[in-house]
């Protein structure tokens, strides 16, 4: 049975939340790294957490959106798949947006990178990763999944029309769903707009969707140990990845050219379960310090995120900057006007 921890709105998956925990842990040891050496690119510890520490986030963000995943809503017809859509983004742009926006204040107002705030916000949606990209990229991501949701209505009522009832039952599959999301936008993400940050999504869209049916199809069925064969992937992959190096290898020459083009993603992919595998194990553990902070550090896992950048110069390294940022973030939630703005939480956790 999975592990379930309640909310004053809904059931959380404690999986989930540990993962997500384990994944901002990850992210903070990175940015001090990053912070601490300039050869930073060479050090063995931060290689391996960029080799996969953003996709996991993305991952792990279509993983949630899976709970909600109803692939058989394309029988409800266009209009409301539309009012789904504008519901969906809504809820994404408080969720996503607001805080994006709102941290993106934040830090002018205490670094003046810019002239003012406007041209900061400005310099935030052209350049991302001069603010909090990450949000920006996953809201990209929802607002895209809810296009396709309405492309596979239209197709569902054209097949309709058709008699095709046979096409009816496949497109209301939501393993057919996310194949095709896949294979589509593999097709088209090369022609799709750079500007407004939506570059983002063409390197991250795919873990998003593999999140959703990961979670929705895959999870159910998969025991502990059934992970073990991305613990011996990525251990094998990751010592030649690169951050700096074409196709993320490093000199390696034994890894066919047609295996080159995938070394990225099958490294982040299986990162990522190897994270969700120990995810998995603890979940079932009965360690319950370890497995309580992991939770809190996953449902707060967007403060620690956004907050963790102010403290990484604090000692003891890691330590510091973490558990600040755990501090801080838990406070904010208990301020519901600033809750909502600088988190995009409506609700408070119990």
């Amino acid at each position: 049975m999975q592990s379930k921890i309640m909310t004053t709105n809904k059931y959380r998956d404690a999986f989930l939340d540990i993962a997500k925990g384990l994944a901002i842990i990850l992210v903070v040891i990175g940015h001090v790294i990053q912070g601490s050496a300039e050869n930073f690119d060479d050090l063995l510890w931060f290689r391996v957490i960029y080799s996969f520490h953003m996709p996991l986030f993305v991952f792990l963000s279509g993983a949630v959106a899976a709970i909600a995943f109803q692939s058989d809503s394309v029988q409800d017809g266009m209009k409301a798949s539309l009012q789904q859509a504008k519901v969906r983004i809504s809820k994404a742009a408080i969720r996503l947006l607001l805080p994006f926006v709102a941290w993106c204040v934040v830090n002018q107002l205490i670094y003046h990178h810019s002239d003012n705030v406007l041209s900061a916000l400005i310099l935030a949606f052209r350049r991302p990763d001069t603010a909090l990209w990450f949000l920006l990229a996953i809201f990209y991501c929802i607002a895209l999944t809810t296009l396709f949701n309405i492309l596979f209505s239209a197709i569902y009522k054209l097949a309709t029309r058709l008699n095709f009832h046979e096409f009816t039952k496949w497109i209301c599959d939501g393993r057919v769903q996310i194949v095709l999301m896949v294979f589509i936008w593999w097709a088209i993400r090369e022609h799709t707009p750079r500007g407004a940050g939506l570059s983002l999504i063409r390197p991250y869209f795919i873990y998003y969707v593999l999140g959703v049916g990961f979670y929705k199809y895959i999870y159910p069925k998969l025991s502990t140990w059934k992970y073990l064969p991305a613990w011996i992937i990525f251990i094998a992959l990751v010592p030649f990845w690169s951050r700096t190096a074409g196709d993320n290898i490093d000199g390696v020459t034994l890894i066919p050219i047609g295996v080159t083009y995938f070394y990225a993603g099958l490294v982040a992919l299986s990162g990522s379960f190897l994270i969700l595998g120990l995810a998995k194990w603890i979940s079932e553990t009965n360690i319950k310090l370890i497995k309580s902070f992991l939770i809190l550090c996953g449902q707060l896992s967007l403060g620690i995120y956004a907050i963790h950048y102010f403290f990484l110069g604090y000692s003891p390294k890691v330590l510091a900057p973490l558990l600040l940022s755990v501090g801080l973030s838990y406070g904010i939630n208990r301020i519901p006007v600033v809750r909502m703005i600088l988190l995009g939480e409506r609700w408070r956790f119990i």
